[in-house]
């Protein structure tokens, strides 16, 4: 089934293996070996989800404009094969940066880095380390991209003025009948509604620069080498567009720095792990302070904050809108993905964060 779009890339050698890989929801994804004088070389390649992505060309227009640039920035750095350490796309025979078969789907692939391996959660302080490093160096690599030359491909995403709009409508119109049982956390975003301007205002003045930004910085996103343990690279880089560094900071110290999760049954369990956040932070600035303006790392410690109110709002006008977006397990798990988040923000401030 896959020889056909596999035959359509720059590839040597003779298709070996293709079979699924990864645990990602979103795109398809196959690692694929293929076989030459030189032994079994593998690749990734991926069907992308036009359900999720709408428009496909304009993420490969980004991710094709980033990688090159990566690997442009790799190699005055000295690094001969940028490939084995940084995501870099394989073209098709006819040079494009990806593939629209018959019937309008779009596919690509990746060169695969052998050396790497990513994790769901962090291990200790020395992985929260190098996963803000990897964060740090990606956005060090991209520092000097213009984010002109990026398309807006998620309007609105971390502009959390609007999340907190949707939240407001979706309680004044309470469509499924499930305001009463929110109550709670209704009352706790109220008490907190003036952080969610605090770095949407400062974007849009201006007061802090716009730059490439990923997104998505979660654990699993950063590639670590099994190796020596240091991160390699950012992974999955369809999100990345105009931003500003504390979306991704912000983000990455939320999913890093809460041992249980997302998804964590037990409210009591859920802590704010200070050592964690104090490695990612070191790890982080050891790159980005390169080229980071003081007032950005001075709102680092609030970007923290605004980040996982944010998703607590987005999980709790997803429950009131009958779970239209976030995919429920079980009836209520949007609401306590909810109370998980406002929780974590609860330990955070108890912190001094």
């Amino acid at each position: 089934m896959l020889e056909p779009i596999l035959s359509q890339f720059l590839v040597p050698g003779t298709l070996v293996k293709a079979e699924r890989f990864g645990s990602g929801l979103i795109n398809e994804t196959f690692l694929c070996g293929f076989s030459d004088s030189n032994g079994v070389r593998n690749y990734i390649l991926q069907h992308i989800n036009k359900s999720v992505f709408k428009r496909p060309d304009l993420v490969m227009e980004n991710v094709a404009a980033v990688t090159e640039h990566l690997q442009a920035r790799l190699r005055r750095e000295g690094v001969a094969d940028p490939a084995s350490v940084t995501p870099a796309l394989v073209r098709t025979r006819d040079g494009r940066s990806h593939l629209v078969d018959g019937a309008g789907e779009y596919w690509r692939m990746f060169h695969f880095i052998e050396t790497g391996e990513v994790f769901d959660i962090v291990r200790d302080a020395g992985h929260a380390h190098e996963v803000g490093r990897g964060l740090g160096r990606f956005q060090t690599l991209v520092s000097d991209l213009s984010p002109g030359r990026l398309h807006d491909t998620l309007p609105g995403f971390h502009h959390t003025p609007i999340y907190l709009g949707e939240l407001d409508e979706a309680v004044r119109k309470d469509l499924h009948g499930r305001r009463a049982e929110a109550r709670a956390e209704v009352a706790f975003v109220q008490t907190r509604r003036q952080l969610a301007p605090l770095l949407t205002d400062l974007m849009e003045s201006g007061r802090i620069p716009l730059r490439v930004v990923h997104n998505d910085p979660k654990v699993n996103n950063v590639l670590i080498d099994r190796r020596t343990g240091k991160a390699l690279c950012m992974l999955d880089l369809d999100t990345v567009k105009p931003g500003i560094v504390h979306f991704d900071f912000g983000d990455c110290v939320r999913s890093a720095a809460n041992r249980v999760g997302e998804d964590a049954r037990d409210l009591d369990s859920v802590a704010f792990d200070r050592s964690r956040y104090d490695a990612l932070r070191e790890g982080y600035l050891s790159e980005a302070s390169s080229f980071l303006v003081q007032q950005e790392i001075d709102l680092l410690p609030l970007s923290v904050r605004v980040i996982t109110f944010e998703l607590g709002v987005r999980f709790l006008a997803d429950h009131l809108n009958g779970d239209a977006y976030f995919r429920a397990g079980y009836a209520g798990h949007n609401l306590h993905r909810c109370r998980v988040q406002f929780r974590l923000l609860e330990r955070m401030e108890q912190a001094g964060l």
